[in-house]
């Protein structure tokens, strides 16, 4: 991904924070998932502990680090890049509980949190960044991850997916093992991805056939698709295989079947 930090900051300080008014008149995709509302679609609804501790893994431009910020006590964000961090300073300079650090997973030793967060963010080798993950959580904390589904309907259709992605057998086998006890994931499905979310499915409320028909808004499709993607999401509803192509997942683990 291109670094845009320098013209998002100028912009920034043109509108004096007004995100809306700079995208109404700036319509370029890179803003709108650096700098859109929707992003905190995809963890706006969860219920987090308001006394808790926060880690977020990865913030980009500070898209969620605001949400994160008004709903836990205290939010650490862990960025390996400087100018990225620089951005989510300035969006969100009035907030109090925002700790910056500049540094890699690899190196980073501070744990018990309540919260580890890894939003697009999960990179090579998956198994290492996600054991270390869990090693910063307190016993009964969570690990919140959300990463592009390489089986996803609409990369097949020919819009380019994220560099890293899983499917959602490796998701699962990464967090709780090839046996499955390795604590309890939950599976969410941001449509119509995780970046952008305008509806969130579970494997308790999945799509039945015609909920997706007319609602695959993706501002990031080619200008021709391979197939008819309404159609073919119409197929994997009603084939129920939904969870194994939707376009990306949100998973929330923690060790223990009670959390």
């Amino acid at each position: 991904m291109n670094d845009i930090s320098p013209e998002l900051k100028k912009l920034f300080l043109k509108y004096d924070g007004d995100t809306k008014k700079l995208l109404q008149e700036h319509p370029n995709l890179d803003y709108l998932y650096a700098l859109s509302d929707i992003r905190e679609n995809l963890l706006e609804w969860y219920e987090f502990d308001e006394a808790g501790s926060l880690l977020q893994i990865g913030s980009d431009y500070g898209a969620l680090t605001g949400l994160y910020s008004r709903r836990v006590r205290q939010v650490t964000v862990l960025e390996p890049e400087h100018n990225n961090l620089s951005v989510n300073r300035l969006r969100n300079e009035k907030q109090d509980n925002i700790r910056y650090i500049t540094g890699e997973l690899d190196s980073f030793e501070e744990e018990g949190f309540d919260y580890v967060v890894m939003v697009g963010s999960l990179m090579p080798p998956y198994d290492k960044h996600i054991k270390k993950a869990k090693s910063l959580l307190k016993p009964e904390g969570k690990l919140i991850l959300s990463i592009c589904n390489r089986l996803g309907l609409k990369y097949q259709a020919g819009a380019v997916p994220d560099k890293d992605r899983l499917s959602r057998t490796e998701v699962l086998e990464l967090l709780c093992g090839e046996d499955g006890q390795q604590g309890k994931a939950e599976f969410y499905y941001p449509m119509p991805d995780y970046r952008l979310p305008v509806t969130m499915y579970s494997d308790e409320y999945l799509p039945g056939k015609g909920d997706l028909t007319h609602a695959i808004l993706a501002y990031d499709y080619p200008k021709y698709l391979r197939f008819d993607l309404g159609k073919m999401f119409d197929e994997v509803c009603e084939g129920k295989q939904f969870e194994t192509f939707a376009n990306s997942f949100l998973t929330i683990w923690s060790r223990y079947e009670e959390n």
